[in-house]
């Protein structure tokens, strides 16, 4: 009986008038920082973070996740339009998708990108709201020395994504963890790596960390860098809004959209797996099950159906970490923890017995996020498109500017700006040399939750470490992270002898 009433209550708060705004809001931003190369959702994140602070939390969560969603659904339009994609996840739709729109079958390859994004989406959210309560239960069980098994983990997994620049990576962790530790700390109230200095006391909080990696360093790539030629854009949508017949025709591959919806869900809840892993596997999977795999690369729908369906079904199944065990299964998602803390709510098995109404308006708000994506997309597609118009100068400036004072709106503290302004000229030079820079913001995301975890777990054993091999869950987390560092390596050593 409750739990009905509590699903009521969820929908109450989907619907009112301060989360539809945001919602909308939030997708429309979403929608513009996905089509603009060398943005996505990340940067459209951080951008409003310090202003979702002043909403009720689930319109501020409404906020964020129709910028994460949002942004998804609009990497797919450069990437079939001039073979650019908007994020990096949609250049497996580059490959069918271009081709599409020289044959003239634009209208075509569009439908395929944004049937498959809603898809993925919905798809993954019904898998969201039908395993959390399931991992919850699971994750209630859950030990000290467990918590810091996923934790590590999640941070092991996000390393070896990035094997190709595997020194960099670990440095970058290490760098994370460190800042994660500065100020008083909590258990012994000993003041570290403040440098003498009251107003390191505090630590260093994630939002002017984030602004600066992601919205000031990218800024400072725009202005130096001119990623697109857009004239022929106008050329290849002769009306604003899609053909109905072909989005029929795109619904009718009814396989390709499930699998590649719970393919991306499931790699979504792997922590720092990302979605480029899931729009990779996703098309590959298509690909090996098609009638016509000659065909994939060539201008074939349902690589881009694919694709889409692929990375869209990330923001849900990155949710489900987040929602029942407090870890986030995503840097994007990592952003959404200080949302909750804010408000006094945090993540993990308990959040979904003490918040139930909120966990139901995320639920409601991810189906209707995904509903009015799909609608604006059909209705205002060109509107959208004209979007990568925008001068790089103006864009990269006004980001800069937003930046700024949102985050001065917080605490009225310079101290924050000067920190996203160096973190920004590190995030400038790090996209330069390419370094995988989110490994440090999930470091310091993960910091806390290791080294709480970890005292606790010593303190339980009286210092011995054998705890953390003791029960049935953390020795599997143990064996599934040595698994994740050697797996790959003997795979590279079979490819460089063979």
């Amino acid at each position: 009986m409750f739990q009905y009433i509590y699903i009521i209550q969820g929908l109450q708060a989907t619907l009112t008038l301060d989360n539809i705004l945001a919602l909308i809001f939030g997708t429309i931003v979403g929608i513009i920082v996905g089509i603009l190369p060398g943005m996505g959702p990340m940067v459209g994140m951080v951008i409003l973070l310090p202003f979702s602070y002043y909403l009720a939390p689930s319109a501020a969560l409404s906020l964020l996740l129709g910028i994460y969603c949002g942004g998804y659904f609009g990497g797919a339009i450069p990437a079939v339009l001039v073979r650019t994609p908007g994020v990096p996840s949609s250049m497996m739709t580059a490959l069918d998708g271009y081709p599409l729109t020289q044959k003239g079958e634009g209208q075509l390859a569009l439908s395929a990108a944004i049937v498959g994004s809603f898809s993925g989406g919905i798809i993954s959210t019904i898998i969201l709201v039908t395993l959390a309560p399931i991992m919850a239960k699971v994750a209630a069980s859950f030990s000290s020395p467990d918590y810091f098994m996923v934790a590590i983990f999640g941070l092991v997994v996000m390393v070896m994504a990035n094997k190709e620049r595997l020194a960099q990576a670990i440095v970058l962790t290490c760098l994370g963890l460190w800042f994660s530790t500065v100020g008083v700390d909590n258990q012994t109230l000993a003041l570290r790596f403040n440098f003498g200095t009251v107003i390191l006391q505090n630590g260093l909080d994630i939002a002017p960390m984030c602004l600066g990696f992601f919205g000031i360093g990218q800024s400072l790539l725009l202005l130096e860098r001119k990623i697109i030629e857009t004239d022929i854009i106008s050329l290849s949508l002769s009306k604003s809004n899609l053909d109905f017949h072909k989005i029929w025709v795109v619904f009718q591959y009814k396989i390709t959209l499930l699998k590649s919806g719970v393919i991306g869900t499931a790699v979504g809840i792997l922590p720092g797996a990302g979605s480029i892993l899931a729009s990779f596997l996703s098309y590959q999977e298509a690909r090996r099950s098609s009638r016509h795999p000659e065909m994939f690369g060539k201008g074939n729908v349902e690589g881009c159906i694919a694709s889409e369906a692929g990375n869209n079904a990330v923001p849900a199944g990155a949710m489900l970490p987040l929602l029942t065990l407090g870890i986030p299964g995503d840097p994007i998602v990592a952003i959404m923890i200080s949302i909750f803390i804010i408000n006094g709510v945090y993540p993990g098995p308990l959040l979904l017995i003490k918040e139930p109404a909120l966990i139901n308006t995320i639920y409601f708000s991810l189906f209707l996020i995904n509903i009015v994506a799909f609608t604006l997309l059909i209705f205002f597609l060109k509107p959208f498109a004209m979007v990568v118009k925008i001068p790089n100068t103006y864009l990269s400036l006004g980001i800069m500017v937003l930046c700024l004072l949102g985050l001065y709106s917080l605490n009225l503290r310079i101290f924050d700006m000067g920190v996203a302004l160096f973190m920004g000229i590190i995030g400038y030079i790090m996209f330069r040399l390419e370094w995988p820079f989110v490994t440090w913001v999930l470091g310091m995301v993960l910091g806390p939750i290791i080294e709480n975890r970890m005292r606790e777990s010593l303190s339980l054993s009286e210092g011995d470490p054998l705890i953390f091999l003791q029960s049935p869950i953390s020795l599997s987390l143990f064996i599934a992270t040595c698994l994740v560092i050697i797996i790959p390596i003997i795979m590279d050593r079979r490819k460089s002898y063979g």
